[in-house]
């Protein structure tokens, strides 16, 4: 069974880019809207690590590997396709402003690329919806 290798989401947020870039770089803001926790190394080639604590859903963690900072603009990693696994999905976001504050584009790929097994791609979709409306609630709430 052939698998759509990307998901692709935008949604139009009422902040700046600034604000937008903040709450993807900075882990105690990343970790406020995406899972319970994050931390970050803020550089091509660094750390990024995911950890839901099960407060809202599983309990688990997800690390990936930082491959694009451009302040504002974009930022990419690749990262887990399943907790504990090797295999990795590309996730980039770009900002761009927005009469109503930004615009922000998500797009993970690499589906078809992975084992059968852990083809997730369902579960991210579902996921990618969730947590960008946790991000509409956090800018909203700071």
């Amino acid at each position: 069974m052939d698998v759509p290798d990307s998901i692709e989401r935008e949604v139009i947020l009422p902040v700046p880019p600034a604000r937008v870039w903040a709450a993807l770089t900075q882990a105690d803001q990343l970790g406020a809207w995406f899972g319970t926790q994050a931390s970050i190394d803020l550089r091509p080639g660094g750390e990024v690590v995911f950890t839901w604590d099960g407060s809202t859903g599983p309990r688990g963690s997800s690390r990936g590997v930082i491959e694009t900072v451009e302040p504002t603009q974009r930022f990419a990693f690749r990262w887990q396709a399943d907790q504990g696994d090797a295999q990795m999905t590309h996730v980039e976001f770009t900002l761009e402003p927005h009469a109503e504050g930004t615009r922000l584009f998500v797009i993970e790929s690499g589906f078809a690329s992975l084992r059968p097994e852990l083809r997730t791609r369902e579960s991210h979709l579902e996921g990618w919806q969730r947590e960008l409306g946790e991000l509409a609630q956090y800018l909203a709430s700071v």
